[in-house]
């Protein structure tokens, strides 16, 4: 069962970016600041459904695995059987956990007040959740239209995208129709050297890095080609080794929601092993695609697998609950394991794997 949505786009609103409070790196058991304990993360923007970015960017993420979050408008289109309108479903529904789908108002014409904006993103968003194959209460990022008029006070933007199940993507503040400081990396941005000061910055100081691309190699805004591809090589690079995280605008979201909403107690650390009890997980609260907090075990340095399983469970169903009885193995390096949290544990137990 789904919170209300005025729960749920508060956990997301509420997700903290910068004051999370991690356990110490020598704990028996932390929370990852980051999917897969990652040293930063990255989200890949590209605004207004151009061609050039679904010709051209779109095949590029799915080759890597990499996700982008594509943000239409669907007053742009000839209808919604229009086929350069239906591309974007079919590839949503097609590579999930890859091709996103945001919010950028129906028109991008602006607003002159809140029930204006509630229209434009009420349309839009059916529209996008059609497109995609979502249920209509699966939260949506939504992308604030650049250069036009927007009537609409904090206050009353945070209560419309909350009704709509939307979240305002990161880094934009709620109340500004553009960039925050002025610092949009569209303009900025010309070259995979400039892209990866951000990457840079991302893995030195554990933040959460966002890019706006509008054309890539054509349509307007463009991002040259080839830099996009060799922006994207160095960013997969660093994926493969662990570096960095790159999340959909909404999942990132999710994730941090998730991470600090969890609270681990309880612990025991004994010869067998380590114990420990989760509480404030948000689990399907925030959509059954979101992504699972990570948490990182320190274990005896001779271990080489570990097993992970439940006893203390919230679900109802009996192969889930024998899922959990039985665990699975992960693999330990230097003490060290890595694990996303199931949906619906209470309680871990982690033993050396025989």
């Amino acid at each position: 069962m789904k919170a209300p949505h005025h729960l749920l786009a508060a956990a997301l609103a509420a997700a903290s970016l910068s004051s999370f409070g991690a356990a110490p790196a020598d704990a028996p058991v932390r929370v990852a600041r980051w999917k897969g304990d990652a040293k930063g993360a990255v989200s890949l923007y590209y605004d207004d459904g151009t061609g050039s970015s679904f010709h051209n960017a779109l095949p590029s993420l799915v080759r890597r695995g990499l996700p982008g979050t594509f943000y239409l408008c669907g007053g742009w289109f000839g209808g919604e059987d229009d086929p350069n309108l239906q591309r974007w479903g079919k590839a949503a529904k097609e590579h999930p956990g890859v091709v996103f789908l945001g919010d950028h108002t129906w028109a991008h014409g602006g607003v002159t007040n809140a029930a204006q904006f509630a229209e434009e993103i009420a349309r839009n968003g059916a529209l996008l959740r059609r497109l995609a194959g979502l249920p209509e209460d699966e939260p949506l990022s939504f992308a604030l239209p650049g250069a036009v008029r927007w009537d609409v006070t904090r206050e009353e933007q945070a209560k419309v995208l909350a009704d709509h199940h939307e979240v305002l993507r990161h880094p934009f503040e709620p109340n500004i129709a553009g960039p925050k400081d002025g610092n949009n990396p569209t303009f900025s941005m010309r070259t995979a050297a400039d892209a990866a000061k951000a990457f840079d910055r991302a893995e030195k100081e554990g933040r959460w890095e966002s890019l706006i691309f509008h054309g890539i190699g054509g349509d307007w805004i463009a991002f040259d080609l080839a830099e996009h591809e060799a922006m994207l090589d160095d960013l997969g690079a660093r994926v493969k080794a662990g570096r960095l995280w790159v999340g959909s605008a909404i999942d990132v979201h999710r994730y941090a929601a998730a991470r600090d909403a969890l609270r681990l107690t309880t612990v025991e650390v004994s010869e067998d092993g380590l114990d420990f009890r989760v509480e404030g997980d948000p689990g399907q609260q925030l959509g059954v695609t979101a992504p699972r907090p990570t948490l990182v075990c320190s274990v005896p340095a001779d271990w080489t697998r570990a097993r992970v399983r439940s006893e203390l469970f919230t679900f109802g169903s009996k192969e889930l609950a024998d899922r959990a009885r039985k665990g699975f193995e992960v693999p330990v390096s230097d003490g060290r394991l890595v694990f996303d949290l199931p949906l619906g544990w209470v309680g871990v137990s982690i033993r050396k794997a025989e």
